[in-house]
């Protein structure tokens, strides 16, 4: 009996495919990062406010002494709600979330319900859209 030899892969073409599981996989991650790079402008441009000026005026206004914020150090609070997803649960306060309603719930929400905890934060209208766009953007 007679073997046959074994024929191997040629080198490039495992040196390819192995090419290829790395690069298409990290070209995915970096479209992705691009992606919500260019969804966090869009929103930011639409509100008028620049989410990266809102940490720094949530963590002035105490903000995390009552919600727990994603991305905002300290910002561990418990007595309001997680503005985890606050966008997604479709109301601010009593009224429907769209990016006006939650400016306003942000600065004066006693003015738009007056038996709410949260009190008024008398948040300029810039850091209130900043604010907006922060959670718009990135919660």
């Amino acid at each position: 009996m007679s073997r046959q030899p074994v024929r191997l892969m040629p080198l490039p073409w495992v040196a390819g495919v192995s090419a290829a599981v790395v690069i298409v996989p990290v070209g995915c991650a970096i479209n992705l990062v691009r992606g919500d790079n260019l969804r966090e402008t869009t929103i930011a441009q639409a509100i008028g406010g620049d989410p990266d000026r809102a940490v720094p005026a949530m963590i002035r206004n105490g903000c995390g002494g009552c919600h727990e914020i994603p991305g905002v150090p300290g910002a561990r609070g418990t007595v309001g709600p997680s503005l985890q997803g606050v966008v997604e649960r479709g109301y601010t306060g009593p009224s429907r979330a769209t990016p006006d309603a939650m400016m306003r719930w942000i600065s004066r929400a006693r003015d738009v319900d007056p038996k709410t905890a949260m009190p008024n934060t008398n948040l300029s209208p810039q850091e209130a859209r900043d604010i907006t766009a922060y959670l718009y953007a990135r919660t």
